[in-house]
């Protein structure tokens, strides 16, 4: 018996040839996979709060930073996505004539994916680069004019993430 040994780079090896199916299947699964990071993640550092609340403070502000910015916007697309995509495979499950339009179901998932992040990533994203105030922000400062004693001298709060600036620093 002889062995086809065909000379082949590892890309090539690892090259998927499948169609629109295994691409939502394997996202399903990553997305999933992320939700249940996040989760424990989120766990441990809410237990912290009550063991070691120095550290849950630090990690709080770690949590400020615009790269966990970009991952909670990343959690939030696993979400809805997996949502969405899962009410797409009980729709198939329950009535087998949509798997005829497997295709535009998965796109269909997508694309509403794609249009509800939109609004939500600018909600998140948009006071990084300075586009507007913080979600909670004028609460915040009512909140405190009422504590104050109603005095409209006192600053605003800090902005809790520095907005992201172009420039090189001087």
């Amino acid at each position: 018996m002889a062995t086809d040994f065909r000379n082949r780079s590892l890309a090539q090896g690892l090259r998927y040839k499948g169609s629109t199916g295994m691409w939502t299947w394997l996202l399903h699964r990553v997305t999933g996979l992320g939700i249940l990071a996040f989760l424990v993640i989120h766990v441990a550092d809410t237990a912290a709060v009550v063991y070691w609340p120095d550290f849950y403070d630090h990690t709080l502000t770690i949590y400020r930073s615009p790269l966990f910015r970009v991952a909670e916007l990343i959690i939030f697309f696993s979400v809805l996505y997996h949502a969405l995509n899962g009410t797409r495979i009980i729709i198939q499950d329950f009535w087998p004539i949509a798997m005829l339009h497997q295709r535009r179901l998965a796109f269909g998932a997508l694309g509403l994916t794609a249009l509800f992040i939109i609004p939500v990533a600018w909600i998140m994203l948009a006071p990084l680069f300075g586009l507007r105030e913080e979600p909670g922000a004028e609460r915040h400062r009512q909140r405190q004019m009422q504590q104050g004693g109603g005095h409209e001298a006192q600053a605003a709060p800090a902005p809790a993430v520095a907005p992201v600036s172009m420039e090189a620093p001087r």
